[in-house]
């Protein structure tokens, strides 16, 4: 009885193991053909969308504004230097920088003593000449009285010789007498050849008087002007600035003391690139003449300026082009030499152009646009001019398109999008044409016959075939391809 009892016991025990056994392998073998099933499913996968912000093309005529920097410059300043060496013997109260002085007004002077003495020596010298020209036209004038007494005495003394001729034809004289006067005439002869060679000598006497009085005269006024210019004084009307010399102090031949500089021909020298200056000469316009802004740190409001000069050269190792403009108003109190400004240059009014953020377009000039089906289209334009943070573009042919205002990496051409204006602004509708049933049964069978046409361009563009109002942008499209 024992016995029959284990067995059934074991009986039944292994059956319920070949049960569980059976279970376990029917539960693997279910999931194993789960996960081929889903391995080999053909997963739909859905189309990403991406928000991008957008606004509208709007087409305005805008004049472009060059901003640079430049530097505050004078246009007439003054080296005061020390002509002559010595000592500072006199210095003007004003005389420090920054001070105003007036045309005229003596701004320092060095010792001059020495040049003093030597003028004097010069006046002296001078005075001397004077008195040597005066004696030697005193002395020709006595000369030329002394030849007029010798050619008298010559001439009675050859009207004697030729009396005593005369009275011997007559046998009335002697040869004795004829022979005195005859040696008389030749001593009368030899006196007037001395007087004439005196008056050589007082006519040479004189051109030399002349000659000393003409160097009396030159080291005179070289003594004068050295003398003058121990004294320096204000050429202009004009500030001080760089002053270096004090009182009792020794300076050398052309040491320079100080600065004078013109606070009425202050200018500004800015420069600007090769293509900004082709830029302002566009259009028939002239660089010499244009008005700029010109506004100081700190400050708000420009000051107005002429562009008056333009560089002749580029200097080494510089590019671009050096302007100089001078300011309307001749006084500008703010303003000093040294101070850097920014200057704005407004160039002539383009007609037809867009402004838009640098954001939105690449350096090769690509935009990205939004279609009506909410697409991106990709389009190159023509980069006209930076402004700052915005770019001018030639947009005729894109007025009132919906622009990408920041582009991206995962942005490109036919990536659907969500357009969002910034700043909650309304987004314009798109324009629709109205065509009729016939036409739009036309447009339908054209894109259904196209077979290189992608079937996800199709599906877009059959959903926007579905009624009469077509968006104009789809509708000048097929229009294009179909030939009206």
């Amino acid at each position: 009885m024992r016995f029959f009892t284990r067995s059934l016991l074991g009986m039944f025990i292994t059956a319920l193991t070949v049960i569980l056994l059976f279970a376990a392998f029917y539960v693997v073998t279910q999931a194993i053909q789960e996960r081929n099933a889903k391995g080999n499913r053909i997963r739909q996968a859905n189309e990403r969308v991406f928000a991008v912000n957008v606004a509208p093309i709007e087409i305005q005529n805008i004049a472009p504004v060059i901003t640079t920097f430049g530097e505050v410059v004078s246009g007439r300043t003054l080296e005061l230097r020390a002509a002559a060496a010595g000592t500072l013997v006199q210095m003007a109260p004003s005389f420090r920088d920054g001070s105003f002085v007036k045309q005229g007004d003596l701004l320092f002077q060095t010792d001059p003593a020495i040049f003093q003495a030597n003028l004097n020596l010069a006046n002296a010298e001078l005075a001397d000449a004077k008195a040597e020209l005066e004696q030697a036209n005193n002395a020709l004038l006595l000369a030329q009285d002394e030849l007029a007494a010798a050619e008298v005495q010559f001439s009675l003394r050859i009207q004697a010789s030729d009396r005593q001729r005369v009275l011997i034809e007559r046998k009335l004289g002697t040869e004795a007498n004829l022979e005195a006067a005859e040696l008389s005439t030749s001593a009368a002869q030899q006196a007037l050849l001395a007087k004439r060679q005196a008056l050589a000598d007082a006519q040479a006497r004189i051109s030399s008087a002349e000659n000393a009085l003409a160097r009396a005269t030159i080291n005179q006024q070289e003594a004068s002007r050295k003398l003058d210019e121990t004294t320096v004084t204000a050429k202009f009307d004009g500030a001080l600035s760089e002053v270096t010399g004090v009182l009792g102090g020794l300076v050398s031949v052309n040491e320079q003391l100080a600065n004078l500089i013109d606070p009425t021909a202050l200018e500004v020298s800015l420069r600007i690139s090769t293509q900004e200056f082709a830029n302002l000469s566009m259009f028939g316009g002239r660089v010499i003449g244009t008005k700029i802004g010109v506004t100081a740190t700190g400050a708000e409001t420009p000051i107005s300026a002429t562009i008056d000069r333009v560089s002749a050269a580029v200097g080494a190792g510089l590019t671009g082009r050096e302007l100089f403009a001078s300011f309307d108003d001749q006084m500008i109190e703010s303003l000093r030499p040294g101070d850097f400004v920014t200057v704005s240059i407004r160039e002539q009014e383009l007609q037809n152009v867009s402004i838009i953020p640098a954001s939105a377009i690449s350096a090769a000039g690509e935009i990205l646009l939004v279609s009506n089906d909410n697409r991106i289209e990709s389009k190159l334009v023509p980069i006209l001019r930076k402004q700052g943070n915005n770019v001018i573009i030639s947009a005729g042919d894109i007025a009132g398109r919906l622009l990408i205002l920041e582009r991206g990496p995962q942005l490109g051409g036919g990536i659907k999008v969500e357009p969002r204006a910034k700043n909650n602004a309304v987004l314009p509708k798109p324009e629709v044409v109205k065509v009729t049933e016939q036409e739009r049964l036309k447009l339908i069978a054209f894109v259904t016959d196209n077979e290189r046409m992608p079937d996800a361009a199709k599906k877009r563009i059959l959903a926007n075939l579905q009624s009469t109002e077509i968006p104009k942008q789809t509708y000048d499209r097929l229009s294009a391809r179909t030939g009206g």
